[in-house]
């Protein structure tokens, strides 16, 4: 039997958890201290411990996220840092790269990271158009867009720091909740061609609108996001001996830019606008195909859906502003975002009639959606942005031995709810605390306060002893004569005569 609790907790990990424990230390996403806390809080249930429990209870105390603690049980302990920022989890994942949620070291403050994927680091054309599209983001600063903050490079990394929209995009709220009703889609357009006004008034066509670069925050706010593919003054960077390739997304795409998506202008945005709308409110995109050729070609020379097939509910108007946007000629559709702006504020009732739909769309943005949120996190697991060839830590290095003999006592630091009522037949008086490794916390501080309480009385004794004795010797020892003094003195007859006083 252990002689105290420094013997006991030395034991508690074993092998597997400490080597968890050392990754966490050697990614720097715990401190050894926050790790103690955690253990000696799990104490009170039980003294068995495994990565997994460990790596839940530093999840419920906010230590680590869950995708750092995933990471971590698949023995991973590099790439949790970027430059001057502590990634926590993915939030999405494209063609131009991953998108990390990430907290600035010394601010705290969470950022969007995209970061270009490794594979493409040696290519020329990729990264120019990284660059271009955090210069095209840099131009416009508008609540309906999100902002670029910053361009950096770290370890040969190429990231964009972006705004960090809390909420999620219009993609995921269709497959969460179902169909939109007619007011909140509208809503979420009118936000989407207000931020698209600005960016086409700095020449600047995004060619890849799709509900899923529509954000929609917590609050109901919608932002355009993603500008990945648009093209600063209309201009389509060249590679010598590189072919041209298709620019937006199959299911959004415009006509004219599945031909040539240089010559583009911002009437191929709001085609993608419609397509959009048209998701919103059947739940599916307008063409459907086997494969991406098909749908290409449906965009080109089929009739253009009438979205009142799916759903009945929808007004006339509304459908004819589909049908408008959607046309197949550039012509025919509003003129531009603010033109499109002008139209939906007609159907609705003025800008006013809108605003007060924001409400169902916050509502919408309240949902959390635990199967893309799994996805997310099982692509970013595979995700090589920050691997590094040896991923293993030194067993050798200081990392690898720790002290867990200073845990803060689980007797002293046990929530209140560890507590029971009295036992039947028992004083209410008596509340009794549960046990801990077989000893109740009050009988195992009784010697403490015993020891104490000895020393103290210990002391007072010594210095009473002290006084008395002192006291003694002042009262007993004898009194000095007193000094003999001159009174006067007489001379007479040869003699002196000295009188004593």
């Amino acid at each position: 039997m252990t002689s105290g609790p420094s013997a006991t907790n030395d034991q508690l990990l074993d092998e597997q958890t400490r080597a968890f424990v050392r990754r966490a230390l050697s990614a720097g996403v715990a401190t050894l201290d926050e790790i103690k806390t955690v253990v000696s809080s799990l104490m009170v249930d039980d003294v068995d411990f495994s990565p997994q429990r460990l790596a839940d209870g530093l999840v419920g105390a906010g230590t680590l996220t869950q995708w750092q603690a995933n990471k971590l049980l698949a023995g991973k302990s590099k790439g949790f840092f970027l430059g001057t920022y502590k990634l926590l989890r993915p939030l999405g994942k494209g063609g131009m790269g991953m998108v990390y949620l990430g907290e600035h070291h010394v601010m705290k403050r969470q950022m969007a990271l995209k970061i270009m994927p490794p594979n493409t680091v040696d290519n020329k054309r990729r990264i120019e158009r990284f660059k271009e599209e955090a210069r095209a983001s840099a131009q416009i600063d508008h609540p309906n867009v999100v902002q670029a903050i910053d361009f950096n490079e770290s370890g040969g990394k190429f990231y964009i720091v972006m705004e960090y929209v809390d909420g999620i995009d219009l993609h995921q709220a269709v497959v969460s909740d179902g169909v939109m009703s007619i007011d909140a889609a509208i809503d979420a357009i009118y936000q989407a061609a207000h931020g698209l006004s600005q960016a086409h008034e700095r020449g600047i066509v995004h060619r890849d609108i799709k509900p899923s670069n529509l954000m929609l925050r917590s609050d109901g706010v919608v932002k355009v996001s993603d500008m990945g593919l648009a093209r600063v003054g209309y201009q389509e960077i060249a590679v010598k001996g590189e072919k041209t390739r298709l620019t937006g997304t199959a299911d959004f795409i415009a006509p004219e830019q599945a031909l040539n998506s240089k010559t583009v202008d911002a009437r191929a945005d709001i085609y993608s606008l419609g397509c959009t709308l048209y998701f919103l409110l059947a739940g599916r995109p307008p063409y459907s195909g086997k494969d991406v050729a098909q749908r290409l070609a449906k965009h080109q020379t089929e009739p253009i859906p009438d979205v009142r097939q799916r759903r009945d509910d929808c007004p006339a108007p509304v459908a004819n502003l589909i049908a408008r946007m959607m046309a197949k000629k550039p012509s025919e559709r509003p003129t531009s975002a603010v033109d499109l702006i002008s139209q939906l504020e007609r159907i609705r009732g003025g800008a006013g009639k809108i605003a007060g739909n924001q409400q169902q769309l916050a509502d919408l943005a309240s949902t959390t959606d635990t199967i893309v949120d799994d996805q997310v996190f099982e692509a970013s697991l595979l995700d090589t942005s920050f691997a590094d060839s040896n991923d293993s830590v030194d067993l050798a290095s200081p990392l690898a031995e720790f002290d867990f003999g200073s845990i803060p006592n689980i007797e002293t630091t046990a929530p209140p709810s560890t507590f029971r009522g009295p036992a039947p037949g028992q004083p209410s008086n008596q509340v009794q605390p549960l046990k801990a490794g077989g000893q109740s916390s009050l009988s195992s501080r009784a010697p403490n306060q015993t020891l104490l309480l000895g020393i103290g009385l210990t002391v007072a004794a010594f210095a009473l002893l002290t006084v008395l004795a002192m006291a003694t010797y002042h009262l007993l020892r004898p009194l000095d004569a007193p000094a003999t003094k001159i009174k006067a003195t007489e001379s007479g007859e040869g003699r002196s005569i000295i009188i004593m006083k």
